[in-house]
């Protein structure tokens, strides 16, 4: 029953395609704090502005920001059950959109000054956590905010999904509200946010506009037929 229920919300064939978005975060996410742990942060650059510091510090936004990865999971599951094509042009986008990140979390490291939190609650406890595992690196481009897009993205391109248009603007203010918890959080700056999306919309168009997307049809459909396939 519950392989029957995981089937519905992850098809056979967007097994791959999701696998290779998950593989690639650890790869792009910890891979540049593994470069940066040998070479240090005494060369990262802090690209906070004026309009930065006049973005008040809000850590009740960080039931947002920790709420995003459920919201990644909903864009990226819905996209690929649209189709075995969708599925792989979704993975191509984000393959290519996280290679960019890695590359500039090591080409350009960066990073900024967080506020002390203060108080004893819930809040304040999450925050600081958050900050403990977080260290306030590979910002830009915000990961955060291109993976929000990205999916917003393909959500649009979903012709089967029921309650599209409604799901499409839900989506688009879930993408402003994930933005707005990494600015408020003071996890990323405006030009993170900005980037991030760049990058989303520079994966987008090379999936749309190459045959990458088709390379990973083929290798999905030979991975379908291995045994580690029916296993999953």
């Amino acid at each position: 029953m519950f392989r029957r229920t995981l089937r519905r919300i992850i098809p056979t064939y967007a097994i791959l395609p999701l696998i290779l978005t998950g593989l690639m975060n650890l790869a792009a996410y910890q891979g540049g704090k593994l470069v940066q742990l040998f070479t240090g942060y005494s060369t990262a650059l802090d690209m906070t502005t004026a309009w930065d510091r006049a973005i008040p510090f809000q850590p009740a936004w960080v039931l947002v920001y920790i709420g995003t990865f459920l919201f990644w999971f909903y864009q990226y599951t819905t996209v690929a059950r649209e189709s075995p094509k969708a599925a792989c042009r979704l993975a191509a986008a984000d393959f290519v959109a996280k290679l960019i990140c890695l590359v500039f979390f090591i080409a350009l490291p960066t990073t900024n000054t967080r506020p002390e939190v203060e108080g004893s609650g819930f809040i304040p406890f999450v925050m600081r956590f958050i900050y403990w595992i977080d260290t306030p690196t590979n910002l830009f481009p915000s990961i955060h905010c291109f993976v929000a897009w990205l999916g917003t993205r393909y959500i649009y391109e979903c012709k089967t999904l029921r309650h599209r248009a409604l799901t499409s603007v839900l989506c688009t203010i879930g993408s402003l509200l994930v933005f707005a918890s990494t600015l408020f959080t003071r996890q990323h700056v405006l030009l993170d946010v900005v980037s991030g999306v760049a990058v989303a919309e520079i994966g987008w168009l090379v999936a749309r506009f190459t045959k990458l997307p088709n390379v990973l049809e083929r290798l999905n459909e030979k991975f379908m037929k291995t045994r580690l396939c029916a296993f999953l």
